[in-house]
């Protein structure tokens, strides 16, 4: 795989904060469940791309240039797009899932000369992960909690053995263990309720929880990357603020919540949003 200086950058890092921002968006403010399941599979894409990179040797063409099987950033970009596009209600969301991927893959395509075929496998990719989630949700609804849970802990550390001589990247892992965890922490603990909130709450919320993020990421991450283990620290309080820390903090607040005995239904995003 090539050095992570080649993937890392200004541009790939602020692209980075706008996915985390837009699953926080999602879970604190639309629909919980699709907020983490959103930013689970967008992380898992993304680790995903880092191993294909790593362990699948580029493809030699046939004017002698090797080119990767896959892009990062643009897998990823498509499997968030792919996973909100059938959520999405009016025109103006559906433009905007289409148009997203298309100046992101465009603008690597010109501005970093990626190749063509590289943006094809990404597109494959991001976009095949976020149809095999959707096709198993039935599977999914269908299997206990403890299992969904010990699902979340299991994949983030075989993630990380795979990911483990890219220490850099270990953040992924490491905010998939995060999120899993937060969110089973959240559904038994916290129960915030979004059916009930109003306009204000909704906007106090996302500023939080937004700020932590970008503090987190562009702040406490560079202090602790420099410890063993730091990379994959950062990423579980990344995970941590977005699906536990910030709802906490919310109902500490005000924010409804749901009572002890009460059961949570878990609706669709668009009954949600009616």
């Amino acid at each position: 795989m090539d050095s992570p200086d080649t993937f890392v950058t200004l541009y790939s890092q602020a692209l980075f904060i706008g996915w985390l921002c837009t699953a926080g968006v999602v879970i604190w403010s639309l629909h919980k469940r699709a907020g983490v399941e959103l930013l689970y599979l967008t992380v898992l894409s993304l680790a995903l791309s880092y191993i294909l990179l790593m362990y699948v040797p580029p493809f030699e063409m046939t004017m002698g240039e090797a080119v990767a099987v896959t892009h990062p950033h643009i897998q990823a970009t498509i499997t968030l797009s792919a996973f909100l596009f059938p959520l999405c209600s009016k025109k103006w969301e559906l433009a905007g899932c289409i148009f997203l991927p298309t100046a992101i893959a465009v603008s690597y395509l010109l501005l970093f000369q990626v190749p063509v075929f590289t943006i094809v496998g990404a597109v494959l990719i991001g976009g095949f992960l976020s149809y095999i989630y959707y096709h198993s949700l039935e599977w999914l609804g269908a299997m206990p909690d403890t299992y969904i849970l010990a699902f979340a802990v299991i994949l983030p550390i075989f993630t990380a053995v795979l990911i483990y001589p890219e220490n850099y990247f270990l953040f992924l892992p490491g905010l998939l263990l995060g999120t899993g965890v937060g969110a089973a922490m959240e559904q038994y603990k916290v129960r915030m309720r979004l059916d009930a909130e109003g306009r204000r709450v909704r906007l106090w919320t996302g500023i939080l929880g937004v700020s932590g993020i970008i503090l987190l990421f562009m702040g406490v991450r560079p202090v602790i990357e420099q410890l063993p283990g730091g990379e994959g620290f950062s990423g579980f309080l990344t995970g941590l603020w977005i699906t536990f820390l910030v709802p906490a903090a919310a109902v500490a607040g005000g924010h409804p919540r749901y009572g002890a005995g009460e059961e949570i239904i878990h609706r669709s995003i668009a009954e949600e949003r009616q």
